[in-house]
C-alpha cells in the first residue's frame, strides 16, 4: 500500500470518528436535555409541595390548640405588684399598613414607678373570641405584623412606635382583634423594688379589647371611637 492510499484510508477513519463523535454529542445533548427538563419538573413539584407546607402551618398557626383557660383569662386572673397602662386615649379604628403608635407607663399604685432597669415589652395580636388565638401570619401566610413590635419601658414610660397591622379584623371572630402589650425581658434583674429593678413577671400585661383594623380610610366614614386610659371604651365600634 502505497503512501496516498495510507492517507486516504487514513482521513476515513478520521471521517468515521468524527461521525461518531457528532453522533455521541447529539445523544448527550438530547440526555442532558431530558434530565434538564426532568430537574425542572421536580423543583417545580419541590416547590408546590413547599408552598402547601406553608399553608399547613399557616392553618395550624391559626388553629392551634388552645389550654381550658385561656392565656388572657391567666393574665386578668394573676396578682401582679405593677401593670402597664396608656397614658394616653387611643383613637380607633386603625386601617391596614397604617402606621400607629401606642404609649403607656408602669404603674404602681396609681403611680408611675420610674425603673432602673430596661425592660422590653412586645405587642401581640390575639383573635377576640371565647378561647382567643394568638396571630402571627395574615391570611396571606406574611407576618401580621410590619414595623414596631417592641419596645422599652425607661423610667416608667414606654412607646410603640410605627405600628402597622397587615390585616384587617373583619377577617377574624367578632370584627376585632385584642392587642396585648407583655414585658417579655428585664435584663435578669434579680428584682429589687427599692433599687428600681423590675422583674417582668411582677408587671400586669396591658389588654386592649375591642380593637378594629380597617381596610381604608375615608374622611367620610370615618366614625372614631377610643380605649380611654382606664382601658373603657368610649363608644361600640361600628
Amino acid at each position: 500500500m502505497d503512501k496516498q492510499q495510507i492517507l486516504i484510508s487514513s482521513k476515513q477513519d478520521l471521517w468515521d470518528l468524527q461521525t461518531q463523535v457528532s453522533y455521541q454529542i447529539k445523544d448527550n445533548c438530547q440526555l442532558l436535555k431530558l434530565i434538564d427538563e426532568t430537574n425542572e419538573k421536580v423543583i417545580e413539584k419541590l416547590i408546590k409541595q413547599q408552598e402547601k407546607l406553608q399553608i399547613l402551618i399557616n392553618k395550624l398557626d391559626y388553629f392551634q390548640i388552645q389550654p381550658k383557660v385561656s392565656y388572657l383569662d391567666s393574665i386578668l386572673k394573676h396578682q401582679y405588684q405593677y401593670e402597664l397602662k396608656l397614658s394616653e386615649d387611643l383613637e380607633l379604628p386603625c386601617y391596614r399598613n397604617r402606621i400607629f403608635s401606642i404609649r403607656f407607663n408602669l404603674m404602681y399604685q396609681d403611680q408611675i414607678f420610674i425603673n432602673a432597669n430596661k425592660i422590653i415589652v412586645e405587642l401581640e395580636i390575639w383573635t377576640y373570641d371565647e378561647l382567643p388565638k394568638k396571630l402571627q401570619h395574615n391570611n396571606q401566610g406574611e407576618s401580621i405584623y410590619k414595623g414596631c413590635q417592641q419596645a422599652f419601658i425607661k423610667e416608667g414610660v414606654g412607646r410603640l412606635n410605627k405600628i402597622q397591622i397587615k390585616e384587617v379584623s373583619s377577617h377574624f371572630p367578632r370584627g376585632q382583634f385584642v392587642l396585648v402589650i407583655v414585658p417579655v425581658n428585664d435584663h435578669g434583674v434579680i428584682g429589687n423594688q427599692k433599687l428600681g429593678q423590675i422583674k417582668k413577671e411582677w408587671i400586669k400585661p396591658l389588654v386592649l379589647y375591642e380593637f378594629v383594623v380597617k381596610a381604608k380610610r375615608f374622611s367620610n366614614r370615618h366614625i372614631p371611637y377610643f380605649i380611654r386610659k382606664d382601658g373603657s371604651i368610649s363608644m361600640k365600634p361600628i
